[in-house]
């Protein structure tokens, strides 16, 4: 995959800036978009991301994936969350890093990334897919009432260069990108081993209310697959579920 950078200054999304480029017909595969400042970063859903000007690593990343089947699709969401997980895994304090999901990366129970997929599905195949990334590289203080917010200066305890880094994660993209076309399964695997929560028990809530249940796994959709207290399975797509506190 051939890399073409575009930096901004400002921005008001880098996603929503793909998806302008994609309607303008000005897109293709392999084109990232970073802006230095993003004034209305998105989350998943409604939620929005505090990133310092100059601080982070606030980027989108354009894809033409035709050849993954749209049922397959969270492939690309674990493509994502693998390749930011590797690249902070070479940082100190590793051993307290952990895939969330769908796709948020988590140092030591605090949230060091979060990812927003948007995939464009025409004639049964994914037209287009949007990766949008928002990574705490050297902010170390936070104002929003985000409740869990950490940066990789606080596990490096040195400044990193946003470039540099921006490389790292690109060429890591690119290896996972190649992946999915010849061993998609092999991504299940290593996501699932760095997954948060993986085999314990835990709390959650849903809109039934507060359970424990462990992780077992993911299917091909991308839903969490969980088992209760009871034996029951328990089937969750997004945002139907909610991590709580752990319990015994």
């Amino acid at each position: 995959m051939e890399i073409i950078l575009h930096q901004y200054n400002h921005l008001d999304s880098t996603n929503e800036e793909a998806l302008r480029l994609i309607s303008d017909e000005m897109a293709g595969e392999g084109m990232v978009l970073w802006a230095h400042e993003q004034t209305h970063g998105r989350g998943t859903g409604e939620n929005s991301w505090e990133s310092e000007p100059g601080r982070n690593l606030t980027f989108s990343v354009i894809l033409q994936p035709h050849f993954l089947e749209p049922s397959r699709q969270f492939a690309l969401t674990e493509m994502i969350s693998l390749a930011l997980f590797d690249v902070a895994e070479r940082r100190p304090g590793h051993e307290f890093l952990r895939i969330k999901w769908p796709n948020d990366l988590y140092f030591n129970n605090k949230k060091l990334a979060g990812v927003l997929v948007q995939n464009m599905i025409k004639a049964n195949q994914i037209d287009f897919s949007v990766i949008g990334v928002g990574l705490n590289v050297n902010q170390k203080k936070f104002f929003s009432d985000a409740p869990n917010p950490v940066s990789l200066i606080h596990l490096s305890k040195k400044e990193e260069s946003l470039s540099g880094l921006l490389d790292e994660i690109l060429k890591q993209l690119g290896y996972y990108y190649e992946k999915i076309k010849t061993d998609i399964k092999s991504l299940e695997g290593l996501y699932l081993q760095k997954l948060y929560r993986m085999g314990e028990w835990a709390g959650y809530s849903d809109e039934a209310g507060i359970f424990t249940a462990k992780i077992t796994g993911i299917n091909r959709y991308g839903q969490l697959l969980m088992t209760d207290r009871q034996g029951n399975l328990r089937v969750y797509g997004f945002k139907e579920v909610k991590f709580l506190d752990k319990v015994s």
